[in-house]
């Protein structure tokens, strides 16, 4: 809870800095390749988040690697407040609440489906269309894969769930006759 506390805080502050769609879509693809690439690799991870490597150091990386992103100065700045702070570590909680943001002002609503089996392209389309008429927004659908619901699926869109799945029908069906 505290990290999602103090991304938000960071996130809000360089979403404020960056309201326009082109400019925060460039700012959000580069923390979620930024935050992905820490995570993902040793070497650079270890040059970021080591307290041995000096914060001119740290800061010069990745100053670097937003000029070659071609992001503007405000964005190098942002991130050198990062490692001022040493928070570094939290850039992958910072780009996943920067992305909500962005996405939110645009009006598009994360969802979720989750499924015993893969879904098709088509599946896949009208789920999404589905949810598109219920929320009365565009959605920006994730799937996912739970092979223990047995058949059917779950719809969560915000807080909401929608649980259709067969495993829960069983229980419900379990439950009314153990009342019988």
């Amino acid at each position: 809870m505290k990290d999602r506390k103090l991304a938000v805080r960071y996130a809000r502050a360089l979403f404020a800095a960056y309201p326009d769609p082109a400019q925060n879509q460039a700012v959000s693809r580069f923390l979620i390749n930024l935050g992905a690439s820490i995570d993902g690799s040793r070497e650079l991870r270890e040059r970021l988040l080591d307290p041995a490597v000096a914060r001119k150091r740290r800061a010069s990386i990745l100053a670097g690697l937003a000029q070659q992103a071609g992001l503007p100065q405000g964005v190098t700045n942002f991130l050198n407040t990062i490692v001022d702070n040493n928070r570094v570590a939290a850039l992958s909680s910072i780009a996943s609440v920067f992305e909500e943001m962005r996405e939110e002002a645009m009006g598009i609503v994360p969802a979720e489906i989750t499924t015993a089996t893969p879904l098709t392209d088509d599946q896949r389309q009208r789920a999404e269309n589905a949810v598109q008429k219920l929320t009365g927004r565009k959605v920006r659908l994730t799937c996912k894969v739970e092979p223990d619901m047995i058949g059917g699926a779950v719809t969560r869109i915000g807080s909401k769930v929608y649980d259709g799945s067969l495993r829960t029908q069983l229980h419900q069906l379990r439950r009314r006759m153990a009342q019988e």
